[in-house]
C-alpha cells in the first residue's frame, strides 16, 4: 500500500507544455524516451536602435517535420520584426532564422533535469535559467 507521502513529487502534477496536452512528468519521460524532443524556437524584435531576442515557451515534437513548421512562424515573426534595428537587428534576424529553420534549440536534456529535480516551476523557466547561468563564450 502506497501512502501520499511515497507518491513521487511532481508524479500528480500536469506539466502545461505547448505542442501538447498539458502532461504527467512519467508521460514526458516517456515520450523524451521514444524520440521525441522538446525545443525553443528564436525570435528578436528590434526598435531602430535596440534589439530584444526572445526564446519560445518549450514545444514536445515529434518530428523535424514539426519542428520545422513551428519554427517558419517565429522566423516569421523575426523577418517582420527584427532586422530594424541598427546594428544587431539584421544579425540576430538571420540567427533566429537559421536556428528555426534547424529544427530550434533543443532543451530535452534541461527538461529530463528538471523532471527529475521536480521543481515547481515551469519546463521553460529551468531552461530560462539555465540560459542566465551560462557563462558566455
Amino acid at each position: 500500500m502506497q501512502t501520499v507521502d511515497q507518491t513521487p513529487r511532481g508524479a500528480t502534477e500536469l506539466i502545461p507544455i505547448r505542442g501538447s496536452r498539458p502532461l504527467f512528468a512519467e508521460e514526458v519521460r516517456t515520450r523524451l524516451d521514444a524520440g521525441a524532443r522538446c525545443v525553443r524556437f528564436e525570435f528578436c524584435i528590434s526598435l531602430l536602435v535596440i534589439t530584444f531576442r526572445r526564446q519560445s515557451p518549450v514545444y514536445l515534437t515529434n518530428s523535424w517535420q514539426e519542428r520545422y513548421l513551428r519554427g517558419l512562424g517565429y522566423s516569421l515573426l523575426a523577418l517582420l520584426l527584427g532586422p530594424w534595428g541598427v546594428p544587431w537587428g539584421v544579425l540576430w534576424t538571420l540567427w533566429a532564422i537559421w536556428v528555426n529553420t534547424t529544427g530550434g534549440a533543443d532543451c530535452s536534456d534541461a527538461v529530463r533535469v528538471w523532471l527529475e529535480t521536480s521543481r515547481t516551476d515551469s519546463p521553460a523557466a529551468q531552461v530560462a535559467s539555465q540560459d542566465r547561468e551560462a557563462p558566455s563564450p
